[in-house]
């Protein structure tokens, strides 16, 4: 009798038990899928008839990652990507500032959907090849580039040292399409360049912000200041972005203590604060911009400007004002998402706008993409930079 009672009970526990995690098991799929049909069914239906029927050959990894890309596709934003393994090594080693390349950075244009250079590094194979700011890559070893994410262009284009890799390019400002091949080098990326004008005006370029350009700009800083600079100029120009607290950290240099370098806001509405820590350096300062001055390029040149601490100089930015995090999956892979939007230290959200420089300053596309490598005699937006420098110093001296 008891033992029958127990057997029963027991079998109606499992059952119960079963129904439980049937049911949360439904509610998960409801949860993630909402009325889609869950996709897994699909897939298997889709890879079973490939394998059956298709006289082309396929690799199923290859298959599930452009899957996986193509879902990501769907948000509808350039930044939100899917990495594997070798997009993920790529992009961490961007990050870091030290990779096998031919020596330049990127932005993914948005109208175009293809990646554009923004910076042309000196001494490097891209500069030899005479590439320049604002060339598209229609092709990479004869695949075609349109529309695929960032971080699988750019992985195609590193790789081993000393090995080859082949571009196709449009040149948008004359129509033009060229080929170039590179022989990949060792890219330590000189993020920062400086020099000092008629021994008073210090200034620094820099061209990312990656890992190791806090160094190398407060390295530059020094150097500067050792050789008596009363003035200094920033130009990021041509600099697509790169790190939050990389900038965060340099900006601090520059507005007061207190004051919100910028702040983000998330999807659930939560803020966060980065708020200058030290004593801002209390010399003239003019930063310069352009159109393809970018993300953390912006966030600089925004908090300087929102706080009074220098003059924005050149034309107006590329507008992008929202924040990615790199989350990993589970197998190791990962995916870069958009997560948030930063505002100025005045609560202006520049996506899709830009900053707006104090003084506008248009400068020739032939001349723009050149940036870096122009003399002052044909950089019309650093001469007028120089001379803002210049004006604040002499009204200070009074």
């Amino acid at each position: 009798m008891h033992k029958n009672s127990f057997i029963t009970g027991l079998a109606v526990g499992v059952f119960a038990a079963f129904i439980v995690v049937f049911a949360a098991s439904a509610f998960n799929a409801r949860r993630i899928w909402g009325d889609v049909t869950p996709p897994d069914a699909k897939v298997a239906e889709i890879v079973g008839l490939l394998e059956r029927y298709s006289i082309i050959p396929f690799e199923r990894e290859m298959l599930f990652n452009s899957m996986y890309r193509g879902l990501l596709d769907g948000v509808g934003d350039p930044y939100t990507q899917y990495f594997d393994a070798v997009a993920l090594e790529a992009f961490t080693a961007r990050t870091e500032g030290v990779f096998g390349g031919v020596g330049m950075s990127s932005i993914m244009c948005p109208d175009t959907r293809l990646l554009t250079i923004s910076t042309v590094f000196r001494g490097l194979p891209a500069e030899e090849a005479g590439l320049l700011p604002g060339d598209m890559i229609l092709r990479v070893n004869g695949e075609e580039m349109l529309g695929r994410p960032q971080a699988e262009v750019v992985a195609l284009i590193r790789g081993p040292v000393d090995t080859p890799v082949r571009l196709e390019l449009l040149r948008p400002y004359d129509g033009s399409t060229f080929e170039a091949v590179l022989i990949r080098t060792r890219v330590e990326v000189p993020t920062v360049s400086h020099e000092i004008f008629d021994c008073s005006t210090g200034f620094i370029r820099v061209d990312a912000f990656d890992r190791i350009t806090l160094r190398q700009f407060n390295d530059a800083m020094a150097a500067l200041a050792d050789a008596g600079m009363t003035g200094l100029i920033i130009d990021v120009r041509n600099n697509p972005g790169g790190l939050m607290p990389t900038v965060v950290s340099i900006a601090n240099q520059f507005v007061p203590e207190g004051t919100h370098i910028t702040f983000t806001e998330h999807a659930n509405g939560r803020r966060e604060y980065h708020t200058a820590t030290g004593a801002a350096l209390d010399i003239p300062l003019a930063v310069l911009v352009n159109e393809r001055s970018a993300s953390a390029s912006e966030i600089l040149s925004a908090a300087i400007q929102d706080t009074g601490m220098g003059v924005i100089v050149g034309a107006q930015t590329f507008g992008k004002g929202i924040v990615q995090n790199l989350m990993y999956l589970s197998d190791g892979n990962a995916i870069k998402m958009t997560v948030a939007k930063y505002f100025t230290p005045n609560g202006t959200s520049i996506h899709g706008i830009g900053v707006t420089p104090c003084v506008y300053v248009a400068m020739e596309e032939h001349l723009a993409r050149r940036i870096g490598t122009l003399p002052l005699e044909d950089d019309i937006q650093l001469q007028h930079a120089l001379e803002i420098v210049d004006t604040i110093r002499s009204r200070i001296r009074r």
